[in-house]
């Protein structure tokens, strides 16, 4: 079995997470802050790869994305991939692939906590 072009992008995306989670181990955090500047540069990756699925997605589903709601998914994601879905499918369909958005965010989330403490773990 082959995986098609947006199920690398999300592969891509959530190895992110645990590149990201592991480096965050070597980087002091901003002054006054709880992340750091690779954080920032991340969520700018993060937003790319949200708009590249979202067309990708699209393409091969053979669905032309409704106005923007590709490049709002990849300008603020948090809301642009629930609208993204909720224009592309029926809302039952719409309301899971959500809910499954979500899922991944906490596995994103889960993955980048898990490398910087198995990081810090083998530092120390």
């Amino acid at each position: 079995m082959t995986m098609n072009r947006p199920r690398w992008i999300l592969l891509a995306l959530g190895l992110s997470f645990l590149v990201v989670g592991v480096a965050d181990a070597f980087m002091p955090p901003v002054r006054g802050k709880d992340y750091t500047v690779l954080d920032m540069a991340h969520a700018f990756l993060i937003s790319a790869l949200c708009y590249t699925w979202c067309r990708a997605e699209g393409l091969a589903r053979g669905v032309i994305p409704p106005g923007r709601s590709a490049l709002w998914a990849g300008v603020f994601p948090l809301l642009g991939i629930p609208v993204y879905f909720f224009r592309t499918r029926p809302w039952r369909r719409a309301l899971l692939s959500t809910l499954g958005a979500a899922g991944f965010l906490a596995v994103g989330l889960v993955l980048a906590a898990v490398g910087t403490l198995l990081t810090e773990l083998m530092r120390s």
